[in-house]
């Protein structure tokens, strides 16, 4: 695959800013593409989709932050591979009491699938594998997220984009790849507690392996 096919999402200019693109010691790496899609849903979805009419686009690689539902499986620092990410946005209710799309009791063609397959990452990274958990706002307290994990025991972490830009890639039949990195603990908004460091660290080793598989292939 040429570097240049390879589009890497991030969600905001916090995670821009922080990750870098190999330099030019790495041929071909630099001609992947870098593109913020925006913050929550709407944002992510719209941009993505834009981006993938153009054209030009082989695979996709989302990269960003999280909050752990899992402490034990997936740590504040850790990596997290998607096997699937899951809509905890679109439906009615909240945490425990949430109704996804399916069963709202929508017309078939009107409901959009709850859990969508992503494909593993190009390159083997120290990561824990799970489901990710797509939601319209983070959790706000541990209680939050304990209604979630209650509700959807199978979701590893939560964060605001996966699912929307796995729409985006599925409609367009292009392959996507999440990795998230562990910032904190769901539902802790204390941010003196975060592991940003760590947490970039990890998405900065993971992202510089997946440049260099896209350059080998």
């Amino acid at each position: 695959m040429s570097a240049r096919a390879l589009l890497l999402l991030v969600p905001s200019e916090l995670e821009r800013s922080r990750l870098r693109l190999p330099g030019p010691g790495v041929e071909g790496a630099a001609g992947a593409e870098l593109l913020v899609c925006g913050v929550g849903l709407a944002a992510a979805a719209a941009t993505c989709a834009a981006r993938l009419a153009a054209g030009g686009v082989e695979r996709c690689v989302l990269v960003g932050l999280a909050g752990t539902r899992d402490p034990q499986a997936a740590p504040p620092g850790a990596l997290v591979a998607g096997r699937a990410v899951r809509n905890e946005a679109v439906g009615a209710g909240h945490g425990a009491t949430f109704l996804d799309a399916s069963e709202m009791g929508l017309p078939p063609a009107d409901a959009l699938p709850d859990l969508l397959a992503l494909a593993p990452p190009g390159a083997r990274v120290p990561a824990a594998a799970g489901v990710i958990g797509t939601v319209a706002a983070a959790s706000a307290s541990p209680e939050e997220a304990a209604q979630w994990r209650a509700r959807h025991p199978d979701v590893l972490v939560e964060e605001m984009e996966g699912w929307a830009v796995a729409l985006a890639c599925r409609r367009a039949g292009v392959p996507l790849t999440i990795l998230r990195a562990v910032s904190n603990v769901a539902g802790d908004r204390d941010r003196r507690r975060w592991e940003l460091p760590r947490a970039f660290a990890a998405l900065q080793a993971a992202l510089d392996a997946e440049l260099q598989a896209g350059v080998a292939r």
